[in-house]
């Protein structure tokens, strides 16, 4: 949607456009190559870049208002106009968290405005649990983690919390997470798990946090048990975390020399 409104602004602003991409977007919405026609004329620039003239502002105007060229997408609200609340990230959050003090999990929220409620005090660590099958299996994660992953962690002072994907690396979360000495990241040891560990340091970057990316001692060895190839596009993503502080750049490596990767449910076979 991004690149479509780039080159709608383009067109606005009198600019060369890539022209054929341009076309190629609009045909996969269900706009027909007669109308491409009908409302656009394109003069080649240079290489691949046209300048494209309008020829009916008014069909132009309601092709746009259509596809939300022109929406105000600065709130889920105003892009729901439009039919693109999907497309704007929701303004708080909900984490569920399970900690020493509460036999039951409960719900720690983050407000639209930003503020944070939590029903139970918190830890001085936290462990981020990445899929939900792990989080229901939590009973003797502590454990694991200091059993397998060699991860020190105080049971009575360290929260366990579902990270649901890349929910968690949402800028209103730095708040919250900057309440903990140290937050584990346990996540899958692949491109998605590395990319959201990232997105968490840039988060909190300049913050007195040490956050850790938690693998297995005997991840070589699970590595060699697991049946998750990597595909030619896994291998160009992983590529780009080769150049990362440690420890992503030292996974990654690891990972496209063994040409695997690995989900954490894995880690529910050793439980």
């Amino acid at each position: 949607m991004n690149r479509l409104r780039t080159l709608f602004h383009e067109i606005d602003n009198k600019k060369p456009c890539n022209w054929p991409k341009l076309r190629k977007l609009l045909i996969k919405r269900d706009v027909t190559p007669a109308t491409l026609d009908q409302l656009f004329h394109a003069s080649r620039a240079a290489g691949d870049r046209y300048l494209v003239e309008v020829l009916n502002p008014a069909h132009y105007q309601t092709l746009g208002d259509r596809l939300g060229i022109w929406a105000d997408f600065s709130n889920r609200a105003s892009a729901a106009i439009h039919g693109k609340s999907h497309a704007v990230p929701v303004s708080g959050n909900l984490v569920v968290v399970k900690n020493a003090s509460n036999p039951h999990p409960v719900v720690f929220e983050c407000d639209s405005e930003g503020h944070w409620t939590y029903p139970t005090l918190t830890g001085t660590e936290l462990v981020l649990v990445e899929n939900l099958e792990n989080f229901l299996a939590r009973d003797g994660l502590i454990a694991y983690l200091r059993d397998a992953c060699g991860v020190v962690a105080d049971m009575e002072n360290t929260d366990i919390a579902y990270a649901a994907g890349n929910a968690i690396t949402k800028a209103c979360n730095n708040t919250w997470l900057a309440s903990y000495e140290t937050v584990y990241c346990f996540f899958d040891i692949d491109a998605g798990g590395f990319r959201m560990f990232e997105a968490l340091r840039r988060l909190m970057e300049g913050q007195s946090v040490d956050i850790q990316f938690v693998t297995p001692k005997d991840l070589g060895a699970l590595l060699d048990a697991t049946h998750r190839q990597l595909t030619e596009d896994e291998r160009e993503k992983l590529a780009k975390y080769q150049h990362c502080d440690p420890p992503i750049n030292l996974l990654a490596n690891t990972l496209i020399n063994a040409g695997k990767s690995l989900e954490q449910e894995v880690y529910l076979n050793d439980k």
